[in-house]
């Protein structure tokens, strides 16, 4: 019997960046669906208050995220001025919206967390969103239509509700039935756990 994953990822968090493709791999794995929730205060319109940046826990994230995107060989390129300056996440948390709707939601993750993370780019920039619609071949008009929308907009914010009254309050988050996971290390947590169920499907 299949098991569901909620999986509440930003594209703001390098720790989500970098753990998109080992998520995915634990769905051609096992035998679980993921379900994939945008999590993002700010593009659910909540005011976001400036949190003081600690030296020594950004240093160890840096390292951290490094050290990862190296062992599994994900290029890991750092926004300018990051984290003092972050780029607005909206537009692109919206799309991920009408992606799913658009059946090519797995594309979309990896072309936004790409473009962001592995290149280095702003998705403020005014090309980034058409270069985008370019790499997955859609219509960009209809898609920043849509995104555009009253509708996509109370979407991403019931998601972010929903998230919050669940208890996320991190990405990447994973839930599973009323259980809890917090961050990209418990990816290995939950290979073992998928293990001693027997989820694993047949030939992996």
């Amino acid at each position: 019997m299949s098991v569901t994953v909620e999986v509440f990822y930003s594209f703001q968090s390098p720790y989500a960046y970098l753990a998109v493709e080992p998520t995915y791999q634990l769905e051609q794995d096992f035998d679980i669906t993921l379900l994939w929730q945008i999590f993002s205060a700010k593009a659910s319109g909540q005011q976001v208050p400036a949190y003081p940046i600690i030296p020594e826990k950004l240093l160890y994230l840096f390292e951290d995220t490094k050290r990862f995107a190296t062992e599994h060989n994900i290029p890991l390129v750092y926004p300018t001025n990051w984290p003092e300056t972050e780029a607005d996440p909206t537009r692109v948390c919206r799309g991920a919206v009408i992606a799913q709707d658009m059946g090519i939601l797995k594309e979309y993750n990896y072309k936004v967390f790409h473009h962001w993370w592995g290149l280095g780019l702003n998705p403020n920039d005014q090309d980034f969103m058409s270069d985008l619609c370019d790499d997955l071949d859609i219509d960009p008009g209809d898609f920043l239509s849509k995104i555009s929308s009253s509708d996509t907009r109370e979407r991403v914010k019931g998601i972010y509700k929903r998230g919050r009254k669940m208890g996320v309050f991190d990405t990447p988050t994973f839930m599973i039935d009323n259980d809890k996971f917090v961050g990209i290390e418990k990816l290995y947590y939950l290979r073992e756990r998928f293990e001693k169920r027997g989820l694993r499907r047949s030939g992996k």
